[in-house]
């Protein structure tokens, strides 16, 4: 059946069709974390390479003199505060429900973990520079700027972990730089100042450029997703809409202009095909005469029990029965034969006989009764449905002029 789209543009659809009231900043902040996470194993990988590199050179020039314990002390407890990050890092894993969950409190977490480790490189560089010679105060330098600078990859996300773990890692050996109070402690203090200023700035560009797109993803998806659901409630009342402009609204059946576009929808179908379409056209006898006697609201009772028969007879989905007006129905058959048409037309009347309707004003029957008019007509290229229509009402008239309560057949 041809289907029509219409939209009232006056109504007012909610559009707030979310299952769970989570906002895309919440969803962001959950990605921020996700991805901080996700790269923290490799993280804490480089960083124990880096640091045993730093321990090595450190444990040679300590051991000359005796202090060589220091060393091991501080890689085994660095070791420690990774190896519990790890920890935290397999419990995240094992969230049960990684769509929603507190971000706040897995954000404090790793900002701890991340701060705990820095302050045990940074510290510990620290206390060292005092006992290594300027060759290894040069390399362990170069480490921590290094570590500083390739934290980016790994922390710039979050622009609070980063900077708390830039300051822990470089501060403690500038502060061991301007007390030394010597040009090159100065000098080198200086030095680490401007780069953790310089370093914060470009990250906190970067983290605002990172946290803008994932606003505009989110924000984006959950528009996406609001305009599906928008869609999905304006398909289902478009389907409403179109039960109604095509549904007769006292019956439930189709209506007149319903019964139209089908009919010219399976002459479309099935032209060529030659195959047979019956119609049929019927009339409640004596139907005014009925509605002026027992009232209106009987009249229409009877009417919705009249095309109840009538569909209980049309099952299939290309036939169709409509209410034309008033008392007039009609039923379209493709596929179905004269003979076979007038068979269920009487089911359809004898039905209506076993119901015994009173109709006192009528002149044929004390009940009520139907008039029946059918043609059918074989659809071919050269044949219209306009021929159908004329034989149809012939048929009817005819039905009609006999007296009623008979089925009138015009054949092709």
């Amino acid at each position: 059946m041809t289907q029509y789209h219409l939209i009232n543009r006056n109504s007012k659809i909610n559009t707030n069709f979310r299952s769970q009231n989570i906002s895309s900043y919440h969803l962001q902040q959950q990605e921020l974390v996700q991805f901080l996470y996700s790269r923290v194993t490799v993280g804490m990988l480089i960083t124990l390479f880096i640091s045993a590199v730093a321990s090595g050179l450190a444990y040679f020039e300590l051991s000359i003199q005796g202090r060589e314990n220091w060393v091991l002390a501080w890689f085994a407890l660095l070791c420690v505060i990774l190896f519990a990050r790890l920890r935290l890092l397999q419990k995240f894993e094992d969230l049960p429900n990684k769509e929603y969950f507190s971000y706040q409190e897995w954000h404090r977490k790793f900002f701890i973990g991340v701060v705990a480790s820095g302050l045990m490189q940074g510290c510990g560089a620290a206390a060292l520079m005092s006992f290594v010679t300027p060759n290894v105060q040069i390399m362990l330098h170069s480490l921590l700027i290094g570590m500083a600078a390739g934290a980016i990859a790994y922390l710039s996300m979050s622009l609070r972990i980063y900077i708390s773990y830039l300051v822990t890692i470089m501060l403690p050996v500038t502060i061991w730089l301007f007390s030394r109070q010597t040009p090159d402690g100065y000098v080198l203090g200086s030095l680490y100042l401007f780069l953790m200023t310089a370093v914060s700035f470009s990250v906190k560009r970067m983290n605002v450029l990172i946290n803008d797109a994932l606003y505009y993803r989110f924000d984006n998806e959950t528009l996406v997703e609001d305009l599906q659901r928008l869609l999905a409630s304006v398909s289902k009342s478009n389907k409403a809409l179109e039960k109604i402009s095509t549904t007769d609204e006292l019956t439930g059946a189709s209506n007149y202009r319903a019964f139209r576009v089908e009919l010219e929808q399976v002459w479309r179908q099935y032209r060529g095909t030659n195959i047979p379409v019956s119609l049929v056209k019927l009339n409640i006898d004596y139907y005014h005469e009925y509605n002026a006697h027992y009232g209106l609201e009987m009249g229409d009772q009877h009417l919705r029990e009249i095309a109840r028969l009538l569909m209980a007879e049309t099952s299939h989905q290309n036939q169709m029965v409509a209410r034309l007006n008033g008392a007039e129905f009609a039923v379209l058959l493709p596929g179905i034969s004269c003979e076979n048409a007038r068979l269920l037309m009487l089911r359809v009347i004898h039905a209506l006989e076993d119901k015994k309707f009173e109709n006192a004003k009528s002149k044929i029957n004390p009940y009520l009764t139907l008039s029946v008019g059918l043609s059918c007509q074989i659809i071919s290229d050269k044949s219209s449905s306009r021929e159908l229509l004329a034989k149809v009402y012939n048929a009817l008239k005819t039905a009609k002029a006999k007296g009623g309560n008979r089925i009138g057949i015009v054949e092709s």
